[in-house]
């Protein structure tokens, strides 16, 4: 029973002592800090940071310079490859597997031979999902283009994992919808620092939407950009406020309502997040949906597509009328709006990243034990 555990220790973490069983896990994702394309890298380097804080023997493999062997602390094995091409490094992934009691993957580009690897050594493993879209991937990539990404994210995701993690419950509804088995399924939100969002500063009458630096074509997609603005144009009276950097957000013609303020960070980004009354994320799908966390650690009452359980307005992916109805009833019920805000302010504090890392060891320990009650 107990090949897989190293030693029981008691160690001082965040503030209060846990008994720990020490595990040597392999994280894989296509790419980690120093490269960074989005949250899932910044969220793996957490992940991994928090699990080798609980005592675990944590080792990421990902694709870089081979030499970077450790980053901030972290065991790093970096292939010089693509990152669409992981799935070739099955044999690398053989050796490493075999050292360790447990695998995370991404879902993506490395989650087949991953599975591969572990069904052939006889190892747990779990699917990080941090992004799915079925049938929205023809919203996104075209009928033709994104009929090939639903097929292959519905062969990598439908795979017998041990445990398939989802970020909201909006990700979990598509992926029963994309074939997973129920029961394998896990509902696991990380966490935030609520507390460094809290600003005195009064709220303003205005819809704040934040996007990302890299807010091209297909991002704009992704956020619902176009929903956000057939929205604002019936809604000439209200005032809308974008958070962004893209070339084709530049592109967009914008109604007069609509002010475009470009990207913003630290205080800045924190400011405007607490001026805003009402806070829109009208994304088709959203693997996790920071900034909805942001917003209510900020006081906003929220309208979004995404269902992390905050309060306020949750739509139907693009939605537009949805949107309206919603929004207005909001601006035109402002008392309401505030204290739709402020008990955001209270369920946001469930976000911490203690939880977060429980659940996820609870996670590995139970798909161990049900791997090696089968011997």
């Amino acid at each position: 029973m107990f090949f897989f555990i190293e030693k029981i220790m008691f160690i001082k973490v965040l503030n209060f002592d846990l008994e720990i069983l020490t595990m040597r896990i392999l994280l894989i994702h296509e790419t980690f800090p120093p490269q960074v394309t989005g949250g899932g890298e910044l969220l793996t380097l957490k992940t991994a940071k928090l699990l080798a804080e609980y005592g675990n023997d944590v080792i990421v493999l990902t694709t870089g310079n081979p030499r970077m062997t450790k980053y901030e602390g972290i065991k790093t094995v970096r292939v010089r490859i693509n990152r669409y091409l992981m799935n070739i490094t099955l044999p690398l992934m053989l050796k490493l597997v075999k050292k360790v009691d447990v695998v995370q993957v991404s879902l993506g580009n490395a989650s087949l031979a991953a599975y591969i690897a572990c069904k052939l050594q006889g190892k747990p493993i779990v699917c990080y999902v941090h992004h799915i879209f079925a049938d929205y991937w023809k919203d996104i990539r075209g009928c033709v283009i994104g009929s090939v990404f639903q097929a292959m994210e519905k062969f990598y995701l439908s795979r017998s994992y041990d445990a398939v993690i989802f970020q909201n419950k909006s990700s979990l509804n598509l992926g029963i919808k994309v074939g997973i088995n129920i029961g394998r399924g896990r509902l696991l939100t990380p966490g935030i620092d609520y507390r460094k969002f809290r600003m005195k500063v009064k709220k303003r009458d205005f819809v704040l939407f934040v996007g990302n630096l890299k807010m091209d074509k297909v991002m704009c997609k992704v956020k619902g950009v176009e929903y956000l603005i057939k929205a604002a144009e019936a809604l000439k009276d209200v005032e809308f406020v974008i958070v962004g950097e893209g070339e084709w957000l530049r592109k967009i013609k914008l109604p007069s309502n609509v002010k475009l303020v470009g990207p913003l960070f630290g205080k800045d980004l924190i400011r405007i997040y607490n001026e805003a009354l009402v806070f829109v994320l009208p994304s088709l799908n959203e693997g996790f949906g920071l900034t909805i966390l942001e917003a209510m650690a900020s006081g906003c009452s929220i309208v979004s597509t995404v269902d992390l359980g905050q309060e306020g307005f949750i739509v139907k992916p693009k939605d537009v009328n949805g949107l309206i109805e919603s929004i207005s009833w909001l601006i035109e019920n402002r008392k309401e709006a505030i204290r739709i805000g402020k008990k955001n302010r209270e369920i946001v504090k469930e976000f911490t990243w203690e939880r977060y890392v429980k659940s996820l060891v609870k996670v590995y320990e139970e798909i161990i034990e049900r791997k090696q009650s089968k011997f």
